[in-house]
């Protein structure tokens, strides 16, 4: 899907593929952020998503520590300052985010709409926030997350890069 807005919402796991040279979607997220970038598309991104991948990313992060402790496999890749290599990825991704821009919840309306979300729409807590913030910036959400299709919304886009 070409993206042709002023604006996207970024999910989690747009972060986690971009931040994680060996996941799945690394390459079609690098795609889609060049094309992003290259049509000067601005970045919402949300302290809840950021802390989402932080979250995705340690989680990888242990489960592959577990494998590699494992005799005869190689020790977890750590940065020279002892900085984890996930966060080191992480810092790398977020400063290829050309057209970054925060967004953070404005006011209890935005609130309300997520409880709304929540109730009315079945959405987790995170998802409805997610919802909420693209639905309140009137821009595409960016995410692989299929829950997000199944909303019905018509004013909703979803932009998937698997």
């Amino acid at each position: 899907m070409v993206v042709r807005g002023k604006q996207v919402y970024l999910d989690a796991n747009f972060l986690v593929a971009l931040a994680e040279p060996g996941h799945v979607w690394h390459t079609s997220a690098g795609a889609l952020l060049a094309s992003l970038s290259a049509r000067a598309t601005n970045l919402a991104l949300s302290s809840l998503a950021l802390n989402e991948a932080i979250y995705q990313l340690t989680r990888l992060e242990q489960k592959n520590r577990a494998r590699l402790s494992e005799p005869g496999e190689l020790a977890a890749k750590t940065i020279s300052n002892n900085e984890p290599g996930w966060a080191a990825n992480l810092k790398a991704a977020l400063e290829s985010l050309s057209n970054l821009v925060f967004f953070e919840p404005p006011d209890l309306a935005f609130h309300q709409q997520v409880i709304r979300a929540v109730s009315e729409l079945n959405l987790d807590p995170t998802d409805a926030f997610h919802y909420s913030a693209a639905h309140r910036l009137a821009c595409p959400i960016l995410t692989n997350d299929a829950g997000f299709q199944k909303i019905p919304d018509q004013n909703l886009v979803v932009v998937t890069f698997f």
